[in-house]
């Protein structure tokens, strides 16, 4: 029997999730340097460990789990010899050593009874939904390469006003290129060269599956995406201004309550009207993660950080060889990257006193599933699961919105997304605000 599909809210009681897959020891286990085979040895086995503990609590709240299944014969050496990479990613560009399938959420998510696929990824991910339920998967295909250069360097422009924070200089997307970054702070200049070295890869699908939270008869997408009208969704579109994945910005805990790590007080009083509201620190950046950044400035650059000794030898190899398995780790708030089991219950990775006395307020009772690597993997939680089944109903949690298209970023993204939805608006009777 075929599993079942179903999502309509974050705190509906999960009853089939899948959960990554890192990496076994024996992966690593050629690698000559001892220094780099240690401590990536070291990552696996935590990493694994701390899968399997998290793999029990699901299965303790009565959730079934599915995982991706990885080749045990597989080593590093088959994708790095001589010094190169062998490797030639989905995409057909040379890249590092393939990515695994760890971070589950970013390709597909569930809404109401069907699984869409925005992009691709480890093949063992499909391989393990296919054998689900193959049957009712839907992949959305959102690729730029029927844009024109013109049409991509706008496309690109616009990325830019998206991405750039208000301590960057008031500079356009061309001028940042060229820009003297010596007078910044090492943070800004960090997200600023990420920005210059990722962005056009970025945009290539700028439509994925984290930038999209489903809250009953509403859908909340990160304004980096330009393609609302090529969504097959019936549902009203609230658009933010995130900056990433929303998972690392905000979390949804129960109706009428939410925490976040952004300051965005005006847009979330539009998006969640009269929500009782956490805003928290910025804790993943501090203590040993920031005095790495800064250690290491330009060498890691704020994608990844690693608990324990490292040295040049393992920071060179991870930046040449292991690009895809980190991220940019320096932008995400791990303490709101939390998955709710049901109403009453949320698994977080740690547990700081305003989280705890807000879970408390409102009846959420939290547990703490350690997650030692999380800024090495760039993922928390959240992003290391999909859920495939909740039960619940679809529920209109916003009454009090009209049944029309909301938007909550500045005009040139409501130009961006609008015009091509004038079918839809006639058909629903959507109007623009």
């Amino acid at each position: 029997m075929k599993g079942r599909y179903k999502y309509h809210a974050p705190w509906d009681t999960l009853k089939t999730v899948m959960l990554g897959t890192f990496y076994d020891v024996s992966f690593f286990s050629t690698i000559k340097n001892d220094t780099i085979r240690s401590n990536l040895c070291r990552i696996a086995e935590e990493t694994n460990e701390d899968l399997e503990n998290f793999e029990s609590v699901l299965k303790e709240f009565g959730c079934d789990v599915i995982r991706p299944k990885l080749n045990p014969d597989d080593r590093i050496e088959r994708y790095i010899s001589d010094g190169k990479v062998n490797y030639i990613n989905p995409f057909g560009r040379v890249r590092t050593v393939p990515r695994p399938p760890l971070q589950v959420r970013d390709c597909s998510l569930v809404v109401d009874d069907k699984l869409y696929i925005t992009h691709g990824d480890h093949l063992a991910i499909f391989e393990c939904l296919d054998e689900y339920n193959k049957g009712d998967q839907i992949v959305l295909d959102f690729n730029l390469d029927s844009l024109s250069d013109e049409e991509k360097e706008k496309l690109h422009e616009k990325y830019y006003r998206v991405r750039r924070t208000n301590s960057w200089p008031a500079l356009k997307c061309d001028d940042i290129y060229n820009a003297d970054l010596s007078g910044l702070d090492p943070i800004t200049q960090m997200e600023i060269e990420y920005f210059k070295k990722y962005s056009r890869e970025s945009m290539v699908h700028l439509l994925k599956a984290p930038c999209m939270t489903l809250i009953g008869k509403d859908m909340i997408v990160e304004s980096a995406l330009f393609e609302l009208n090529r969504l097959p969704f019936d549902l009203r579109y609230n658009i933010v201004n995130e900056g990433g994945h929303t998972d690392g910005c905000f979390a949804p805990i129960v109706p009428g309550a939410m925490m976040t790590v952004r300051n965005h007080l005006e847009l979330y009083e539009r998006t969640f009207p009269n929500w009782d509201i956490l805003h928290l620190p910025g804790h993943a950046k501090s203590g040993k993660f920031t005095h790495s950044i800064h250690k290491w400035k330009g060498k890691i650059g704020g994608r990844w950080y690693v608990d324990g000794e490292i040295n040049e030898e393992f920071v060179d190899f991870t930046n040449t060889y292991l690009s895809e398995l980190t991220g940019f780790t320096m932008e995400t708030i791990f303490d709101v990257n939390a998955l709710m089991l049901d109403r009453n219950h949320i698994c977080v990775s740690n547990l700081i006193p305003e989280a705890e006395q807000f879970f408390k307020k409102h009846n959420v009772e939290p547990i703490v599933v350690p997650f030692r690597h999380r800024h090495f993997h760039d993922g928390g939680l959240h992003c290391v699961t999909l859920d495939l089944y909740r039960e619940g109903n679809k529920i209109d949690y916003f009454p009090e919105k009209d049944d029309k298209m909301f938007i909550d970023g500045s005009t040139e993204f409501a130009k961006t997304v609008g015009k091509p939805l004038k079918n839809r608006e006639k058909k629903r009777g959507f109007t623009w605000t």
